[in-house]
């Protein structure tokens, strides 16, 4: 009986992670030929399967992790709109998103000494500081919400790379990938919106949307992990 449970449970996540990849490749079409209707309606479909992929295969199912994507689901929806209300609320969602990213990873990895996280912070902040001040194509009022961007980022990729090298043992290889692909994705809107404004979309955003699905199937799959590797540690503590 436990076998037949987990073999279905492996047909469900697979057959869930097929769906996850399947509307990735709609939305990268969508991308390319502008079809704005079904990017509303698909783009949001990936954070929902996340949270229904991480509901079935979680033993803790732990309650950060439902309300960081349900804001990056909210992002998704908000950020499809060209207005100037639905972009302040996108960039309010993703702000709100990548702070509980940082403190969720923190919480999983059960850091201590944050002196490596600033120490490796310092490197991503001198290039997007470098890379915004050398821009003249950011857009009028985006300055400041772009600088709090930079400072997010740096921190998660500060957080990330200190892990690597600090944090042996609760070490996955997927927290890694999410680092170096979430870091690719937004230099790709970096790029987009600082330096090259004047091409059109199609050359980035079918790659940003590559990016934004690996990066958080990624960061599902670290999840996971973690929560099997302290499990396992606490079990063997006590």
């Amino acid at each position: 009986m436990q076998l037949l449970t987990k073999k279905y449970n492996f047909i469900q996540e697979n057959t869930i992670v097929c769906f996850l990849f399947s509307f990735a490749i709609v939305e990268v079409l969508a991308e390319l030929f502008s079809f704005k209707m079904i990017l509303f309606a698909f783009r949001p479909l990936v954070a929902a399967l996340l949270i229904y992929l991480y509901w079935i295969t979680s033993k803790e199912r732990n309650v950060f992790f439902f309300i960081t994507t349900f804001f990056l689901l909210l992002t998704s929806i908000f950020i499809i709109p060209e207005s100037q209300f639905f972009l302040m609320l996108g960039l309010a969602g993703i702000i709100i998103h990548r702070t509980l990213l940082i403190v969720y990873i923190i919480k999983l990895n059960k850091v201590k000494d944050f002196i490596p996280i600033l120490i490796a912070i310092i490197p991503f902040i001198f290039i997007f500081s470098y890379l915004l001040s050398i821009s003249d194509e950011i857009p009028v009022g985006s300055y400041y919400p772009l600088m709090m961007q930079n400072i997010l980022v740096s921190i998660l990729a500060g957080v990330i790379l200190s892990n690597y090298f600090m944090n042996e043992s609760n070490n996955t290889p997927w927290l890694s990938i999410f680092g170096l692909l979430s870091t690719a994705l937004y230099f790709t809107v970096f790029i987009e919106k600082c330096f090259l404004s004047n091409l059109p979309p199609t050359y980035f955003r079918p790659l940003g949307m590559i990016l934004y699905v690996t990066s958080y199937y990624a960061f599902y799959k670290f999840v996971i992990d973690a929560e099997k590797l302290n499990a396992d540690l606490k079990a063997n503590n006590e």
